[in-house]
């Protein structure tokens, strides 16, 4: 493996000039702002190498690539891997269908939380099931109670 410090100075340096020239073609091309924006972007390798923070970058890069070379044939590396990929998977699934879920407004949780009847429990005993929900619920008006005879008469209940 070379020297850091003999490839990170022409590297910084080749990374500037290629961002140069990518804010040339758009300045020529009449965009000042991203003009402005290559210039700044051209300076950053410069500043790293000079704070030593692309030193810190060069080093990350080259542990990982050891890294690599050692997960090849680790069963537990692959399966720490695999682990990862489900946890992004969940991650993934869990954001669509919190999205396609509608939200509940507050009425909506006070209402599902509160009991449906009036009736209370008594020591260890259920509460007792309000009138309408034993049987059916009784007729508006003599329209419905056409339509339920109609139906009952066909023998749909």
């Amino acid at each position: 493996m070379p020297a850091a410090d003999a490839v990170l100075l022409p590297l910084a340096a080749g990374l500037a000039l290629l961002g140069l020239l990518v804010a040339i073609l758009a300045g020529r091309r009449g965009s000042k702002g991203r003009m402005v924006q290559g210039i700044g972007l051209a300076l950053a390798p410069v500043g790293l190498y000079f704070s030593g923070l692309l030193r810190l970058i060069w080093d990350g890069v080259v542990a990982v690539g050891e890294w690599g070379s050692r997960v090849i044939l680790s069963p537990a590396v692959w399966f720490g891997l695999g682990l990862l990929a489900v946890c992004v998977v969940l991650w993934v699934v869990g954001g669509i269908v919190a999205r396609r879920t509608p939200r509940r407004t507050r009425a909506e949780r006070r209402a599902a939380a509160a009991p449906a009847g009036s009736t209370k429990a008594v020591a260890g005993r259920p509460a007792a099931a309000p009138a309408q929900q034993k049987g059916r619920a009784p007729a508006q008006d003599d329209d419905m109670a056409e339509i339920e005879a109609l139906l009952k008469s066909r023998g749909i209940e």
